[in-house]
């Protein structure tokens, strides 16, 4: 019976997150994320109003909408499907390299927050000495070189 019972569990699970998008407001998940504005970065990490490292948060604000989403950032690929930067919305996911961008893996997740006339800003928790813990950062900044792909994850 245990054995059924994990089948089952790990059968939803991947159903889920093999979901290309789910339906939910992308105002609503961005008002989420801001509350957490503030928490602290601690690697390895998923503490609501306490700390949290980049894909802990990523992770906390979309499961509290339904999304199953994974906990480590290179994970973050095969995530619901792929668009265009131009086309990305509230609440889409952003992934990038980690601090160095010319090594074209995942290391750093966030969330857009706004795209407006292709100025993108997106919330994120950053490690960074500039600006440390949950932010929110412009994506022309100096994240425009680390980006990799964004993924959407509703309608």
């Amino acid at each position: 019976m245990k054995c059924i019972l994990i089948f089952l569990t790990f059968f939803t699970a991947s159903f889920l997150f093999s979901q290309d998008t789910l339906k939910f407001d992308g105002d609503s998940l961005v008002e989420f994320a801001k509350k957490q504005l503030g928490v602290t970065y601690k690697f390895g990490t998923s503490n609501p109003g306490k700390s949290f490292d980049c894909s802990g948060f990523v992770q906390y604000i979309y499961r509290s909408f339904g999304v199953v989403s994974p906990r480590s950032s290179s994970a973050y690929l095969n995530l619901g499907k792929q668009v265009e930067l131009n086309q990305c919305k509230k609440g889409d996911c952003l992934v990038f390299t980690g601090t160095n961008s010319s090594v074209r893996s995942p290391g750093h997740v966030g969330i857009v927050i706004e795209n407006l006339e292709g100025q993108i800003k997106f919330i994120h928790c950053s490690s960074s000495r500039n600006h440390y813990g949950v932010v929110i950062s412009s994506l022309n900044e100096s994240y425009s070189k680390r980006l990799l792909q964004v993924r959407s994850v509703y309608d």
